[in-house]
């Protein structure tokens, strides 16, 4: 992110008079400046600020007002581009632990996994799951990275998934909603649970559908 400064669009020397020096402002790159205001976005949103101003965003990203415009001047175009980024970033956290490892250590990595995504995805989630339902590109790359996070659980559990030869879709969904930041939201934001609370809630039920014991409340 930018760090706040606003830098001027121009590289031309700003008006002198007299003997005053000519001062030579640094034109800022365009896709720095486009970065800039996505990440300004994507910070107003997991601060809690789910529909910032122009205004917010332009000082969070250090620029002027006019720039967004310039920048992303559809209506809905800088929301799309907030959703590619979120996407892409969350991407990069989808586990890929060994899958013959124990089954613990697999369900750990998951569990790390399912951390560091709901960090990411807290509030940018709950807002991209509403404006989903009218921007249909949005719909679109949230369902993709969600098949992607998907795949990447059926990689981890393949052994358990493929017992009787065939992949066992129905365990595969539990697994989903299981590690997903749906679950987490709910024992978080809506029961109250500490992250560890609710990491230690979402490995037991890991452990009940992949291994089909119950190894209590640790």
């Amino acid at each position: 992110m930018s760090d706040g400064t606003a830098q001027p669009a121009t590289d031309s020397p700003a008006a002198s008079s007299g003997d005053a020096p000519t001062v030579r402002r640094r034109r800022r790159n365009p896709e720095q400046t486009r970065r800039a205001i996505i990440d300004a976005l994507l910070t107003a949103i997991k601060d809690g600020k789910f529909l910032p101003t122009a205004k917010d965003i332009a000082e969070r990203a250090g620029v002027s007002e006019r720039s967004i415009f310039v920048h992303f001047p559809g209506r809905d175009d800088l929301r799309i581009a907030a959703v590619e980024a979120q996407s892409e970033y969350v991407e990069t956290l989808i586990a890929a632990p060994d899958p013959q490892l124990p089954l613990d250590a697999r369900i750990d990595a998951v569990i790390a996994q399912s951390e560091a995504i709901f960090a990411a995805q807290r509030n940018p989630r709950l807002l991209g799951l509403l404006e989903s339902q009218s921007i249909p590109v949005l719909d679109e790359r949230m369902r993709t990275t969600d098949g992607r996070t998907r795949d990447g659980l059926a990689r981890t559990f393949a052994t358990e998934l493929h017992r009787d030869g065939s992949t066992d879709t129905e365990l595969l969904d539990l697994i989903e909603a299981t590690a997903g930041w749906a679950y987490r939201h709910q024992l978080v934001d809506r029961r109250g649970l500490t992250q560890q609370a609710a990491s230690r809630a979402i490995a037991r039920a890991l452990r009940v559908l992949l291994a089909g014991k119950d190894s209590g409340a640790a």
